[in-house]
């Protein structure tokens, strides 16, 4: 059974701590880096008459359903006592998500008709330092669910 509770919480702190950093360290490189705009271009560029600008919300839908499933892993994982959803656990989940998560970049990027010129190295190391950090946020934001009372009244 999926927490869903725990797993929403966690995948909405991981992401967000992600994807903060990634914007932080776009503006620092001057890089495009930012995930949610990134896959805007990318189907914005697949052939058809649709025309999704940068900063549409199916970027941003994409980007927070992948953590999604990737927190949902986590839950899994952990509720089978592989793990526990401690920083340590988390960092190393995050680096196995990140190495994921460019293979799937690389294979978007080599498969896309018409996919947007980025500095692909660089987005690749920033790309495994962001899910590092979603993973240990992740974990966190999994590890608070557990502390909050079920059935909170308003």
């Amino acid at each position: 059974m999926i927490h869903v509770d725990k797993v929403t919480l966690a995948a909405l702190a991981g992401t967000t701590l992600m994807t903060a950093f990634s914007y932080g360290a776009a503006r620092h490189q001057r890089k495009q880096f930012r995930e949610p705009e990134l896959l805007n271009k990318l189907l914005d560029r697949l052939p058809g008459p649709q025309s999704i600008p940068t900063k549409s919300p199916a970027g941003w839908l994409v980007h927070y359903g992948v953590g999604m499933l990737f927190t949902t892993a986590y839950d899994q994982l952990w509720q089978r006592n592989i793990g526990k959803p401690t920083l340590a656990n988390g960092l190393l989940l995050g680096t196995i998500s990140g190495l994921i998560g460019i293979g799937g970049w690389m294979l978007t990027f080599k498969l896309h008709p018409h996919p947007p010129k980025t500095d692909y190295t660089g987005h690749y190391k920033q790309l495994l330092l962001a899910h590092m950090i979603f993973g240990v946020g992740a974990a966190l934001g999994y590890t608070k669910m557990k502390r909050l009372p079920v059935n909170r009244q308003i």
